[in-house]
């Protein structure tokens, strides 16, 4: 007995599965390559997702009254990694560190990843998270009535992206 796959098959089999994220591993960050010696003269432009995501993290720890140093030391994380999560848009964080801070924060996990740059992200993110981080300050003190509303409206989104 021969069995005979066809292009029709797999093509019927990948609609019925619908707009899935599979991922492992390595494979479950952004393929794109590090930069090799040579492009480092290159300045990058900042990442818009992932300035959001420093924005986000630095507005849940604020909500929760926590310094970089205690947020660090619940998440094991070193603190200047924390300070870079928050500060430098290049910079993204180990997957590890990311679900640590969405277990934290009680945040959907897979859209925290897609925000730091680790997956793909969905449709229709960047745009909310830009408009998030437009709307967040940089206070170091409580967060605004604004804030706070922009805080609440991005996690909504985030939670409904989650499904």
């Amino acid at each position: 007995m021969k069995l005979a796959i066809t292009r029709e098959w797999f093509e019927r089999r990948a609609k019925l599965e619908g707009d899935l994220e599979v991922a492992a591993g390595a494979l479950a960050r952004d393929p794109t390559p590090e930069q090799t010696d040579m492009e480092s003269d290159v300045v990058e432009a900042a990442d818009p997702m992932r300035m959001a995501f420093g924005s986000l993290v630095e507005s849940m720890r604020r909500r929760r009254g926590l310094t970089v140093e205690k947020l660090a030391e619940r998440i094991n994380l070193d603190v200047n990694d924390v300070m870079r999560i928050e500060r430098d848009a290049h910079f993204r964080p180990e997957p590890r560190a990311v679900f640590r801070l969405a277990e934290t924060f009680d945040l959907p996990h897979k859209a925290l990843q897609q925000l730091s740059g680790n997956t793909v992200a969905r449709p229709g993110l960047q745009e909310q998270a830009l408009r998030f981080a437009a709307r967040s300050g940089e206070s170091p003190q409580k967060l605004s009535r604004e804030e706070q509303r922009a805080l609440e409206e991005f996690i909504a989104y985030l939670e409904k992206q989650q499904g």
